[in-house]
């Protein structure tokens, strides 16, 4: 099952990290989380890995929910209509247990003993490479388009912990040295690629009367989750223009609002 898989152009982020060490007095790129399509996202345990994460680093969005997002590879959120059934299941057909994928593509992992000590992975009811699926950090009360930053920050802190348990130790040392921290979501320069509710929308940055406008590559909207300027509380909204009239509930699921 291609899902469930960190987004992170690893090429791109050797190249970037690599920058300042062969150009030290030319100005740091930026380093964005965009897309890779390996490694596979398969592993229940590395997405505990990620859960772990996301607890260890709660003071960024206290009153978030972590869920994780199926969405069709060229972008548009899964729903309803495409059927998606998910199980974690053993090698050794031992261990099998569904995991539930809402309406509108959203799913809960949660904790299991027995899926971690199963070395359970993830099985899609559909062929590799027609689905992914991330984490996804949202605080309740937002309006869909909508993301506060502290949320995106918790949000690449989980995605990037999947990533590097995906890795081999020596990969993730040498990019832990390029980076020059293993934090690499806190590095100054780190720009995070935020999926927008569509493909190509207007991204703005705000906090209080401060206004950033963001670059959009496609459904991605670029977003420096890493400028320690940007307090937790900032608010990426997209396409500024639309009514905001869908919230969340306390699980985080869309409501219309009143």
């Amino acid at each position: 099952m291609e899902t469930i898989r960190p987004a992170l152009s690893l090429c791109a982020l050797l190249l970037a990290c690599a920058w300042p060490a062969a150009h030290a007095d030319e100005p740091v790129p930026s380093v964005h989380v965009t897309g890779i399509a390996d490694p596979e996202m398969r592993s229940y345990r590395s997405v505990a890995v990620g859960l772990d994460a996301f607890d260890a680093h709660r003071a960024l969005a206290p009153s978030a929910t972590l869920r994780f997002r199926m969405r069709h590879k060229n972008g548009p959120p899964a729903n309803a209509a495409d059927g998606l059934q998910l199980r974690l299941a053993s090698d050794d057909g031992n261990f099998q247990e569904q995991v539930p994928i809402d309406a509108t593509g959203l799913l809960t992992v949660a904790r299991s003993q027995a899926a971690y000590d199963a070395d359970a992975t993830f099985i899609l009811n559909q062929k590799n490479g027609l689905y992914t699926g991330h984490p996804e950090v949202r605080t309740a009360g937002l309006a869909d388009n909508v993301r506060r930053l502290g949320d995106l920050r918790l949000e690449c802190r989980v995605t990037i912990a999947i990533f590097k348990e995906q890795i081999p130790f020596l990969s993730k040392a040498t990019l832990n040295t390029l980076m020059m921290t293993s934090d690499w979501c806190a590095k100054k320069e780190f720009k995070y690629g935020a999926l927008a509710p569509r493909p190509g929308v207007k991204g703005v940055l705000r906090d209080g009367e401060r206004l950033r406008t963001l670059e959009t590559h496609g459904w991605d909207v670029v977003v420096p989750i890493g400028d320690p300027s940007w307090p937790d509380d900032a608010l990426v909204q997209f396409d500024e223009d639309a009514p905001e009239t869908v919230t969340r509930t306390a699980d985080g699921t869309p409501r219309t609002a009143p």
